[in-house]
């Protein structure tokens, strides 16, 4: 079940059939649309993603939202001490 906050409540699914034959509710992809950023945070050492959503949306799992704005596919390399991460409005 996936959590009415999720950024894949509205994602469509299918099912796929696994390696032994069983059929499997999936997700298909998510359309990440360009998110434009309100403003850039310089992360100090030890930040981490769910601390900037706190702070920036006063909820640690939106810490999506700041991921889905920046270019990194891992979302460990999104927050470097530093180097500005782009903050996107709370939609």
């Amino acid at each position: 079940m996936i959590d009415r906050s999720s950024r894949y409540k509205q994602t469509a699914t299918y099912i796929a059939v696994d390696a032994q034959g069983e059929p499997l509710k999936v997700l298909e992809l998510r359309d990440i649309s360009k998110t434009e950023s309100v403003f850039a945070h310089s992360p100090e050492p030890g930040q981490r993603l769910d601390h900037l959503a706190q702070r920036y949306y006063r909820d640690a799992r939106k810490f999506w939202r700041i991921c889905d704005a920046s270019d990194e596919m891992d979302p460990f390399d999104v927050v470097q001490p530093g180097v500005p991460v782009r903050i996107p409005p709370d939609r």
